[in-house]
């Protein structure tokens, strides 16, 4: 899959690895789940279709470091690790039927490399975003850029951040207003 611009599911499956480390809505406490999927290949398939399998611990590991680093990128809104990594593992850029088109290693991490440097083309890299209460990474779709947390409702796209967020600011302006 590799047209100018990037499809959902190219960029759900990115946020999928970039959310392989989460804060659960359950428990509050951080889970790592990209070795579990990396050791099943059926659940890798069935979680990261376009990405191949990692074969290895030191592939696991290695896209352990990638996945870190793309979200500490990520909530910097910067890229500079992603820089470091493309120029570790080079993307081939060509031109197919008048589209710029990237290509990456057939590997695990040069696929997720690529999706992100094709989001970094498309000026879309900056939408990834994370909540600033669990750190779940989402994808601002709002016209201004300008979404904030999760979500404001709990369920799989995050904890109801925004809703929490809000009525504790309520609370604390009706406190102050008491004092």
């Amino acid at each position: 899959m590799a047209t100018a611009t990037m499809t959902i599911p190219a960029v759900e499956e990115l946020r999928g690895f970039l959310n392989s480390w989460l804060i659960p809505n359950d428990t509050r406490v951080p889970t790592e789940t990209l070795p579990d999927l990396a050791a099943d290949a059926a659940a890798w398939r069935h979680t990261f279709a376009r990405v191949p399998v990692p074969r290895g611990a030191d592939v696991t590991a290695e896209l352990l470091r990638l996945r870190d680093d793309l979200r500490a990128d990520v909530e910097e809104h910067g890229s500079a690790r992603l820089d470091a990594w493309l120029e570790r593992c080079p993307q081939t850029a060509r031109i197919e039927n008048g589209e710029l088109v990237f290509r990456g290693a057939a590997t695990p991490h040069g696929e997720v490399l690529r999706v992100a440097a094709e989001l970094v083309n498309e000026g879309r890299w900056r939408r990834l975003r994370a909540c600033p209460d669990c750190r779940w990474i989402f994808y601002d779709q709002s016209r201004n850029n300008s979404r904030t947390w999760c979500s404001m409702y709990a369920g799989d796209s995050g904890r109801a951040c925004g809703s929490i967020a809000k009525v504790k600011r309520m609370r604390s302006r009706k406190a102050a207003e008491a004092t």
